[in-house]
């Protein structure tokens, strides 16, 4: 797997999480479910949204890691990927605001119950280990979620707001070095 693909891969099991969760019992298709903006939704039901990517400055990489004998790679770079995730329910007006908070019901247990995943399969874990990303609900005041927003035309649909992080990105830059392989010491003693 390339490390470059982790911010995709973090999404995709985001996505296969809630596949597991919502069908058969509240979405009828896995199709459902999927990466979308709000904009641009299809026929999705629900829709995850990578609207920003920032680095996690509380981790700081500074040193090389070792691969190999001779070789090092430079330090990576860690993300704190924020996610919307809205519903875009086609049912009948009647039965479809039901729907919708229990399918949001549904993706906030799904997530507290799953809050950790495996940074390189993308599934859930149990165990909480710093490279395992970790799926945290946001606490976001109303001004800002609208400002999120960005549907020219079309009313603000409740949405729920995630991060996931951190996400590691390897550099791909590598340095050969050479390792000590014999020492010789040797001590200038007095002479009498």
């Amino acid at each position: 797997m390339s490390d470059y693909t982790k911010i995709a891969d973090t999404g995709n099991g985001m996505v296969a999480l809630l596949k597991e969760a919502l069908v058969p019992e509240l979405l009828n298709s896995p199709d459902q479910i999927g990466l979308c903006s709000p904009d641009d939704h299809g026929d999705l039901a629900v829709g995850i949204w990578l609207y920003d990517v920032r680095e996690d400055t509380s981790i700081q990489a500074h040193e090389m890691t070792d691969i190999g004998r001779n070789t090092q790679r430079y330090p990576s770079t860690y993300l704190t990927l924020y996610y919307m995730l809205t519903l875009y329910l086609q049912s009948d007006l009647k039965y479809r605001f039901p729907q919708e908070h229990q399918i949001m019901g549904r993706i906030i247990q799904t997530f507290r119950d799953h809050a950790i995943m495996d940074a390189d399969s993308f599934v859930p874990v149990e165990r909480s280990a710093r490279e395992n990303i970790r799926i945290q609900l946001q606490d976001l005041e109303l001004e800002e979620k609208l400002r999120l927003w960005t549907v020219p035309n079309a009313a603000y649909r409740t949405s729920l707001f995630y991060t996931a992080g951190p996400v590691e990105i390897q550099s791909a830059r590598l340095k050969s070095v050479t390792r000590v392989r014999e020492i010789d010491y040797r001590f200038a003693g007095k002479e009498e």
